[in-house]
């Protein structure tokens, strides 16, 4: 008898509360702490909104950006700016104290309990097709939530360090082998893991 199994995915069609800003504007810090505050917050209420469930143990995030104008872009540049405060928007919420000794609260809708590689797969960003300005004058993000919550690891481990284009994987298994593998932060490595995975399928947890 085959078991027959349902990955559970959400969508999140979000217009773009802040300007779409890449890597490669430098704004001031003024202006990025305004975008990175928006597009947390608007991550926040559509999956309030969509009603997501909260606690998973590990999910993948897919942002696909659908900008006003058709335009060479690299997709990866996208990161700091729109991404990751996406993801910090469906994360947990953050609590910190101010120099001033003041209590600031950032919103997390709690999807996971941390955007460590444990619990996150991504986000991999793509670029959609173009967007009409009337309907979304700063563009759309369409986010994709895949449940992978319960997918067994077979005692692998994997690590992700993030750098300003690019971002190093890194893959090890039980008997504590590993390996390094640096892509562009838009590509997706799963390739790679699944290559690793097969090569040390026989690899037992170290004494």
């Amino acid at each position: 008898m085959t078991a027959v199994t349902e990955t559970r995915v959400w969508t999140l069609a979000i217009p773009a509360p802040a300007k779409m800003l890449s890597a490669n504007a430098k704004p001031h810090h003024r202006v990025a702490g305004v975008t990175r505050k928006a597009w947390r917050e608007a991550a926040f209420t559509y999956a309030q909104q969509a009603k997501l469930p909260t606690g998973l143990e590990r999910v993948r995030i897919d942002v696909a950006l659908h900008h006003t104008v058709n335009r060479d872009r690299d997709d990866a540049n996208w990161h700091p700016y729109v991404l990751k405060p996406i993801v910090d928007g469906l994360g947990p919420q953050k609590i910190s104290r101010q120099r001033n000794d003041k209590v600031r609260v950032d919103v997390g809708y709690g999807l996971i309990p941390d955007d460590t590689p444990a619990h996150l797969d991504g986000p991999f960003p793509s670029l959609g097709e173009k967007v009409s300005r009337t309907e979304y004058p700063l563009g759309l993000a369409v986010v994709t939530v895949t449940d992978l919550s319960g997918e067994p690891t077979g005692g692998f481990q994997v690590e992700r360090r993030v750098m300003s284009a690019a971002t190093a994987w890194t893959f090890r298994c039980p008997a504590r082998h590993q390996v390094v593998v640096t892509v562009r932060s838009a590509d997706d490595p799963g390739a790679y893991r699944e290559l690793f995975a097969s090569e040390h399928a026989g690899c037992e947890v170290a004494a």
